[in-house]
Parts: structure tokens; sequence; C-alpha cells
């Protein structure tokens, strides 16, 4: 069941950030073609900004989860197993201190942007952080997933980035 849960998570996070790639790509390609007849449409770049910043959030859960991020293993790898492991650990631990920090802190910047809108657009600025919370929680849960496989021994985690979770 859990493993299900994880496969629709990753599903629905690779199609958000499918949705949030095109909708980038048409905002500037948009924001293009109306520059070249002369009628520069206002808010194409601000919205092309904000996408990017959605993209990137999204990016980096899926990069955890695919544990794609760039790892130098050249101390770890140097060290026994069960040091390794250990290492694995607080480096998890960190991981999920920083995504704790993203968690508590992403809800007072959107109370404090909600009633400011875009320059361009009569949105709330407060949308350009909703996916602060997501990706500490997401970033969070996968530490946790992590941690949990290295201590039951389910997993050496590999030193090649890209490796398959």
């Amino acid at each position: 069941m859990l493993r299900l849960a994880g496969l629709l998570a990753d599903r629905a996070v690779a199609a958000a950030a499918v949705l949030l790639l095109l909708a980038l790509l048409a905002c500037v390609f948009l924001g293009v073609v109306f520059r070249l007849v002369n009628e520069p449409l206002a808010w194409s770049d601000e919205m092309a900004q904000y996408l990017m910043v959605w993209t990137a959030f999204v990016g980096w859960i899926l990069a955890a989860r695919r544990r794609s991020h760039i790892r130098i293993t050249v101390v770890i790898d140097q060290l026994p197993p069960p040091l390794r492991r250990g290492a694995e650990v607080l480096i998890q631990l960190a991981v999920a201190a920083l995504g704790m920090v993203l968690l508590s802190r992403s809800f007072g910047l959107i109370e404090r942007n909600f009633d400011v809108e875009w320059v361009s657009l009569p949105l709330s600025a407060a949308l350009v952080y909703v996916p602060m919370p997501i990706a500490g929680f997401a970033i969070v849960a996968q530490a946790l997933v992590e941690i949990a496989e290295v201590l039951a021994g389910a997993r050496q985690r590999d030193s090649e980035a890209g490796a398959a979770p």
C-alpha cells in the first residue's frame, strides 16, 4: 500500500513538472511572439519567473526522489560499511532538518504575502510560496525513507548520481 502511494506521488510530481515546464515554455513563447509584433504582454515575464520558481521546487522533489543530486563521496567511500551507514544517516538528518526549516518558515511567507498582488496580474504573491511547504514535506519524507532504508540495510547508497530509487 505504501509502495503504491509512493508510485502515485512520483507520477503526480512528474506530471506537475511536465505541466509546469510546458506552461513556462508557452509563457515565454507568447512573450516573444507578442514582442515581435510590437504588442508585448505585461504579465509574461513575471509569470515566467514564478513558473520557474515552482519548477525549481518540483525539480528538487524529483531529484531527491530519484537520488540524482550531486554527491561527492570521496571520503564516505573510504569508510567501513558501519561508518558509511552512520554518515548517510547524518546526511539525511541534515537534509530532513533543511526540509523542516523550509516547511516551518514557508507558512509565514505565504501568510505575509497573501494580500500582496503581483505587479502585472491581480493574483496573490502568496502563490509563489505555495510550493515551499509541499517541497519541505516531500524532502523530509524522502529523507526519513532513506534513513529507514539505511538502518534496515535495505540499500547501500550508490556512489553514482542518478541511481534509481
